[in-house]
């Protein structure tokens, strides 16, 4: 049953369970849940992640952690959390698009469990450009950029979905594609939109820049791949919240 365009699964609240099952290493209780649900739920996970990041990062700071250690155990955290879901996205994502293949073959490239040397020089790069953006963040603008990036990193999964088709007959992020409506994707957006406008003026610059990289990296893919699959969403999200603290950082100086 539809109202508005928008399936009413998309709204259950038991979506919220299978979110942060899909999404995160956190305990939810036994049993499964499925991924049609989640769609709408995505960035209120990634808020969550966003919120531990900022609390660890004011018991860091309470013992006077070097500054360095401080950006690098929270880079490494937030692996943690997520299982590196979006880290071997972005990683089967790298192998598969910056090497000389057709796009059917591509597709098989993501699939090989092995990382190649373009997946690991990605997973590092992104990885080291974190760790140097935080480090660079200012006072003022770090427990919201902290909270922002993995909320519109999350986002942009819900936003790659319905704009963009998908690659495969079926796959991982097949539910989410299907799920994926217009509808779902105006309520996913309004817990990120509500943050960036709180935030303040970098909040709001921050959200369009998600939504101009998220697109033009997408169109760019679907330039070499015959649609995007589960691998792509999680290479756009880790280099949005990439985008986020870089950007922060370079306000910052």
């Amino acid at each position: 049953m539809t109202h508005g365009g928008l399936r009413l699964s998309a709204v259950d609240p038991r979506g919220f369970l299978g979110a942060v099952q899909f999404l995160t290493r956190i305990p939810v209780g036994a049993g499964s849940h499925p991924l049609s649900g989640t769609v709408v739920w995505m960035p209120v996970v990634g808020a969550i992640l966003g919120a531990i990041l900022g609390a660890v990062d004011l018991g860091l700071r309470w013992i006077d952690a070097p500054p360095i250690l401080e950006s690098t155990l929270l880079v490494v955290l937030l692996l943690a959390l997520t299982g590196a879901l979006h880290a071997d996205g972005l990683m089967d994502t790298c192998d598969a698009v910056f090497g000389h293949a057709s796009p059917e073959r591509r597709l098989e490239i993501m699939r090989d469990p092995r990382a190649g040397a373009f997946g690991v020089v990605g997973l590092v790069s992104v990885f080291a450009l974190k760790v140097a953006a935080l480090d660079g963040l200012s006072p003022g603008l770090r427990p919201g950029l902290l909270l922002l990036a993995p909320t519109l990193g999350r986002w942009t999964i819900v936003f790659l979905a319905t704009v963009f088709p998908y690659g495969r007959a079926s796959g991982l992020g097949a539910p989410l594609k299907t799920a994926a409506t217009p509808g779902a994707l105006a309520l996913a957006s309004v817990l990120p939109l509500a943050a960036c406008v709180v935030i303040g003026p970098i909040g709001v610059a921050c959200a369009a820049v998600s939504v101009v990289a998220a697109y033009g990296i997408g169109r760019w893919l679907c330039t070499l791949l015959p649609g995007l699959t589960g691998d792509c969403y999680g290479a756009v999200c880790e280099l949005t919240e990439t985008l986020v603290w870089v950007g922060g950082a370079l306000v910052t100086t």
